[in-house]
């Protein structure tokens, strides 16, 4: 007969698996809705460094967030265990990565396309992608997997590992609020007066990744530092989807936006204009 403790840590850990489950179910729903748009405005547009990034955000989440399911949901052997889970690690990291590209990319258009500001936020991108991938295999060495509390519970059940993760998180909380501070910054000082529907997009689209993240990635670190070692996988998928979610929606919008001032003959004459390298047109994300 188990006793209370494990009857509590299987309740906790069932909590996580129904987060699990709401991320996919999220991850599905969201790729339904906006299917039409990625067909009309991403399928059959030409090559640029925005569809890649498009592309990396919005497909490589229905792998790994299956395998997140799969020794989530599944009976897998303790040994297997680790290999399964690093791979769904790594897979969220990919996500992020790229997610968090597409948060440079449109900062960097609305700061003028500035070879300095590039510099800066490519040498801060890396150096984030750097420290970010010697935490999680740190991280990854650490984990100790174990039985689960009652037999009825199944999956791969974390028994040790390093607090040493919340870095990770830390550092994309920080790279977030240095894009927003910037996209607020360049927002007072050149656009405040604009009634350009682009940048509107952007700028709606931005604060409602920022302040979603930040809730979400906030959570999160909650959890990894005060929470049981149950819940410490409790947001991770969660956040992994919604970072692809809200940003190949912020690449829609954009599209969308442009194809509606095509189609209507509808362009702005407001300066200044900005343009991405790959585009043929200004204040277009192409």
């Amino acid at each position: 007969m188990p006793d209370e403790s494990s009857i509590a840590s299987a309740h906790l850990l069932q909590i996580v698996k129904y987060m699990d489950v709401v991320s996919i179910t999220i991850l599905v729903f969201d790729y339904l809705v906006s299917l039409d748009l990625e067909i009309s405005l991403v399928w059959g547009s030409r090559w640029s460094l925005s569809k890649i990034f498009y592309m990396l955000a919005r497909y490589p989440p229905f792998i790994d967030v299956p395998l997140v399911l799969w020794y989530g949901l599944t009976p897998i052997a303790i040994k297997d265990c680790l290999p399964v889970y690093a791979a769904a690690s790594w897979g969220t990291f990919f996500g992020i990565a790229m997610a968090e590209a597409i948060l440079v990319l449109r900062t960097y258009a609305l700061m003028g396309c500035s070879s300095r500001v590039l510099l800066v936020f490519g040498i801060q991108y890396i150096a984030i992608l750097c420290i970010t991938i010697a935490v999680l295999s740190l991280f990854l060495k650490s984990l100790k997997f174990g039985p689960p509390p009652i037999p009825t519970v199944v999956g791969c059940q974390i028994a040790d590992g390093s607090i040493i993760l919340v870095v990770a998180f830390i550092l994309v909380l920080l790279n977030e609020t240095i894009m927003m501070l910037c996209t607020l910054w360049v927002g007072v000082k050149r656009y405040r007066h604009s009634f350009n529907p682009l940048i509107h997009t952007l700028y709606r689209d931005g604060i409602t990744y920022f302040i979603l993240l930040f809730l979400i990635s906030s959570g999160n670190l909650a959890v990894l530092i005060w929470g049981p070692l149950e819940l410490v996988d409790l947001l991770n998928t969660f956040l992994r989807v919604m970072h692809s979610v809200l940003s190949t929606r912020c690449l829609l919008h954009i599209r969308e936006v442009h194809r509606d001032e095509a189609r209507t003959g509808i362009t702005t004459q407001e300066e200044p204009k900005f343009r991405i390298p790959g585009t043929s047109m200004e204040y277009t994300i192409n």
